[in-house]
């Protein structure tokens, strides 16, 4: 203890520390050590000798890894399945761009002259026609959502089916107030 209280950073330098935190938080001490005087320092000091010379803390156990997710192993086995996918990929495009043609076209098949220029079914028509000349990668995300909300519509039918109660009970009459006794 006399070598630390003489020099408190070469004592901690002397000395072999495998763990670079616990290192750090000695040599912090040292430095304050180094910085005081008199009865501070010597309390110091013994705080250091004390802190160097205890047994290092274990680290807390890291919990095991946990085990994959169905969802990761499906990726993990797509990404290992090979060119197929890739090539589905490479084509997706292709085939997005071949189905909004095919939506366009239905929508603008023949209109009725007589339905006006402000019938809903001419304006859909008219504003699809003018979003696939301005941004056709939009059109196409628009019209796969479109898609997707047509083929949730039956499902959420079915759900709105099962919420209704299957046998009803009659609704009570309401209940009617006492009227006050004279006496």
């Amino acid at each position: 203890m006399d070598d630390a209280l003489l020099d408190p950073l070469a004592w901690l330098q002397a000395r072999a520390e495998a763990d670079p935190v616990r290192l750090r938080v000695l040599q912090g001490l040292a430095r304050r050590a180094a910085a005081q005087t008199g009865a501070l320092r010597e309390r110091l000091v013994a705080r250091l000798v004390q802190r160097a010379g205890a047994a290092p803390v274990p680290l807390p156990a890291r919990p095991a890894a946990p085990p994959a997710s169905p969802l990761a192993t499906l990726v993990a086995g797509l990404q290992a399945a090979g060119p197929e996918l890739r090539n589905v990929a490479v084509h997706r495009r292709t085939w997005g761009a071949l189905r909004v043609q095919r939506r366009l076209a239905e929508v603008s098949a023949p209109v009725p002259e007589h339905l006006g220029p402000l019938n809903s079914q001419v304006l859909v028509a008219r504003a699809l026609q003018q979003l696939q000349g301005l941004a056709p990668d939009y059109l196409q995300r628009l019209l796969t959502q479109l898609d997707t909300l047509a083929a949730l519509a039956p499902l959420a039918a079915a759900a709105e089916v099962d919420k209704t109660p299957k046998s009803p009970k009659p609704a009570r009459p309401p209940a009617r107030k006492a009227a006050p006794r004279k006496r």
